[in-house]
């Protein structure tokens, strides 16, 4: 299942909680922020607002992390000096008596006074959305275009065998592509490499970045190898690399991202 720029996953049928309070769930080999979200009936913003560490990266989760579950989609509000329960709702768009109706947070009225450090489920409640960093596909390219380089048809190709195993949603403006170690990775469409490089890479650890001098840039990131250099041209289909495991990642995938003029898209609409 695939997400458009800016969507959120469906909402679950139901959100009538099967337990009141917090939960806790260690993350394993293959697991993603949006699988982990619909194992149990949430948004992925959901996770991601209770868990600060992934607030502003689903892709930094790793093996053995430990989350926090919310019981329903929502925020999870820790009491600060001055909160009262008319401004938490306000801040995170709701309204009071939902705050108070969630038998959990054990409040009886909208009057009762919160003890600072109380942790408040706000059922409903949303945070700004804040764009995560472009990190590895930044624009700023240290080689030039070589004389005869192709130019990509804006047609692309699937760049690896395997499954989708998450989806892009707006805090992963990727399609992440899980297969075995050293899967064959290809150019999805003729270019020229702007990028290959070893090492964390922000999280992206190997990757490849190309140009297809026609405003579109392709972006491969996770690789266990890879087999060409900065400045060469590819043809589409020819192989950049194997998958891998490197950087922020629970298990062997690609990390693929499409971006027009710098703007990410959903790959799965371009794909052939």
């Amino acid at each position: 299942i695939v997400f458009g720029l800016g969507e959120r996953a469906p909402k679950p049928a139901s959100q009538e909680p099967s337990r009141p309070q917090i939960s806790y769930y260690t993350v394993k080999a293959g697991d993603t922020v949006l699988g982990i979200a619909q194992r149990f009936g949430l948004q992925p913003e959901t996770l991601m607002w209770a868990n600060a560490f992934i607030e502003q990266n689903p892709d930094r989760l790793r093996i053995g992390d430990q989350l926090r579950i919310l019981p329903v989609d929502g925020v999870l509000h820790v009491v600060k000096r001055g909160d009262t329960l008319s401004g938490i709702a306000s801040t995170y768009k709701t309204d009071m008596q939902a705050i108070v109706a969630f038998a959990g947070n054990n409040i009886k009225s909208i009057n009762d006074p919160l003890p600072i450090g109380k942790e408040i489920i706000v059922p409903g409640g949303v945070k700004p959305y804040v764009a995560p960093a472009t990190g590895a596909a930044s624009t700023a390219y240290s080689v030039q275009r070589p004389p005869g380089a192709p130019a990509g048809s804006g047609n692309f190709s699937w760049p690896a065998a395997g499954y989708i195993s998450q989806g892009y949603w707006r805090a992963h403006p990727a399609i992440d592509i899980a297969g075995w170690l050293g899967t064959p990775v290809s150019a999805a469409d003729s270019g020229f490499v702007v990028t290959a490089g070893g090492g964390w890479n922000g999280g992206y650890g190997n990757y490849v970045l190309i140009d297809h001098g026609n405003g579109f840039t392709t972006l491969y990131a996770h690789l266990n190898s890879i087999f060409v250099k900065p400045g060469e041209t590819v043809s589409r289909g020819q192989q950049v690399g194997t998958m891998g495991s490197t950087g922020n990642s629970t298990g062997p995938h690609l990390h693929f991202e499409i971006r027009y003029n710098g703007t990410p898209y959903n790959p799965a609409n371009y794909l052939k």
